[in-house]
């Protein structure tokens, strides 16, 4: 169904099918959802209800709905023009009637914010003095006249967005290459449907390697053995299973197990100087003290971003 306003910015009155489908996408986006924002009005007419009563069952607890129509009688069931209260003790839900008179407040700092960084683009610091830098896209964009010449309007290098110079590069030609099927090795394999052959010789070949160990090896060679698997696993969950997207904010916040491995690394260089359990201790200390420097160095460089700098 065609959802043209008419440029109005207005929604209009649909179809009681289109409504039903809608209804039923709602419920299923809610139980993904925690925050749910309606803004839907019809000049002259009470604001539409796009969000029933078992959709708002769906949200998880500790979820908002933010109704911008409430004026009008709201988009939710459940809102209450010009009152917030908690539904069911689960679901917030905010029926300000004027919520958008409140935000003068953040509108004038955005303004401001970008205002103050226009003047310091035409008076850098470095001059000090006003500069119109025509090389600057930001500047040349938006300069009408200058030096008595109109120079309206700017160069299509300038207005180009970056998703038009990516369409006019020419096409790249695609060579196809073709790879003949490999036949599967014997130890790929499914064995009862249940693992590869492969991954059964290897299960075999570590169960007989513990039961070895178990008759042979000393019990403070077993415990070691133990804690050294279970840092195994540790660090491939902690560290190789994660997207490196996470790899800054995960390092900041492991300096507590590293902590750990140098308190472990004190006692084991605590033994007698030379011996394995010695060299690997002092091993430990140094690589887990390069994780804790790492991840103080991120956090602190993570909190610059957040300071303003200083005049």
């Amino acid at each position: 169904e065609d959802g043209d306003n008419g440029g109005t910015g207005y929604a209009k009155v649909m179809s009681e099918t289109f409504i039903k489908k809608e209804m039923e996408l709602f419920r299923e986006q809610a139980k993904e959802c925690q925050i749910i924002i309606t803004t839907a009005a019809i000049p002259g007419r009470p604001a539409p209800k796009l969000f029933m009563r078992d959709a708002v069952d769906n949200l998880a607890p500790g979820s908002v709905i933010v109704d911008l129509a409430a004026a009008t009688g709201g988009n939710c069931e459940l809102t209450k023009p010009g009152v917030t209260y908690v539904h069911d003790h689960r679901v917030t839900i905010i029926g300000v009637r004027a919520l958008t008179s409140r935000m003068s407040w953040q509108a004038s700092s955005m303004y401001a914010n970008n205002m103050a960084s226009l003047l310091e683009l035409l008076c850098p610091k470095k001059e000090q003095n006003f500069v119109i830098d025509l090389e600057n896209p930001v500047i040349r964009g938006m300069t009408c006249v200058h030096d008595k010449a109109i120079i309206w309007p700017p160069p299509a290098s300038v207005t180009q967005t970056s998703a038009a110079k990516t369409s006019a590069k020419p096409k790249e030609e695609t060579l196809l290459v073709v790879q003949k099927d490999k036949k599967p090795s014997v130890f790929s394999k499914r064995v009862f449907g249940l693992a590869s052959f492969g991954e059964f010789c290897a299960l075999v070949a570590l169960a007989a390697f513990f039961v070895v160990l178990g008759f042979f090896a000393p019990v403070s060679f077993v415990n070691q053995l133990l804690y050294f698997i279970l840092a195994g696993f540790l660090g491939y969950y902690l560290i190789w299973a994660v997207e490196p997207a996470l790899f800054s904010p995960l390092m900041s916040t492991s300096n507590s197990l590293s902590g750990v491995v140098i308190l472990g690394g004190i006692l084991m260089a605590s033994h007698e100087p030379g011996s394995p359990t010695n060299v690997l201790g002092c091993i430990s200390i140094a690589v887990a003290t390069i994780n804790v420097v790492g991840g103080f160095t991120v956090s602190y460089r993570m909190l610059l971003m957040f300071k303003k700098e200083k005049e």
